[in-house]
């Protein structure tokens, strides 16, 4: 059974990375306290969580969100573009028939879906099941922390026009047929391509967000 400090981390952290809070947000122990019904203690604990996380900076009142400069943003996105192609990588040598199966459908649910936030949910699963396919938890453990800086630093923003996610779901089915494939290096290649145009699409929505 999930703690209650369990409980509040898992959900901080969903809207941290979800873009639920302004950049200028302060997050006190007392107001999320009132706000879950709950003591203080676990809510300190779950920020404090989440500042190891590198999500989070403390202040005078509470926490703020932690800012990331231009440079720092680069390190990450170039961080998380490695150790998912390494997963692509040791995917394609270490897939099992259950782990292609999970693959296909997440694909073909995307591809099947016109809500925008459920076909991001698919294609997150998706990066989730090979991820898993590698059979690496070590390199896992640290994309869920990349992970999570990345999104609460830039945060994906969906534009809605049609074509939206045409390109990115070709690039996910690319990447599922190197991993068929058993073709490490085409699957380390593929992500590594679909990361970079993940990176400038977030940048530019960063940018955008800035200048406001």
């Amino acid at each position: 059974m999930k703690s209650t400090r369990d409980t509040i981390y898992d959900e901080l952290r969903r809207r941290l990375t979800h873009g639920h809070y302004p950049q200028d947000a302060s997050l006190v122990p007392l107001a999320l306290s009132e706000e879950f019904a709950v003591s203080r203690t676990p809510v300190r604990e779950a920020l404090a969580l989440l500042e190891q996380d590198g999500l989070l900076v403390g202040t005078r009142r509470g926490f703020a969100l932690r800012q990331r400069s231009d440079e720092e943003m680069l390190e990450l996105f170039e961080l998380r573009a490695v150790l998912d192609a390494m997963t692509a990588s040791a995917a394609a040598r270490r897939r099992s028939p259950v782990d292609l199966a999970r693959l296909d459908a997440l694909v073909e649910q995307a591809g099947s879906l016109d809500d925008p936030a459920e076909i991001r949910r698919s294609l997150n699963e998706w990066h989730d099941t090979v991820r898993s396919a590698a059979h690496n938890n070590t390199v896992t453990s640290l994309l869920h922390t990349v992970d999570a800086q990345v999104k609460t630093s830039a945060p994906w923003r969906t534009v809605t026009v049609d074509d939206t996610f045409d390109a990115t779901l070709a690039e996910h089915r690319a990447i599922t047929e190197a991993i068929r494939d058993q073709d490490a290096e085409a699957a380390r290649l593929r992500m590594l391509a679909h990361h970079e145009h993940d990176r400038d699409t977030r940048i530019r929505q960063r940018v955008r967000r800035d200048d406001r």
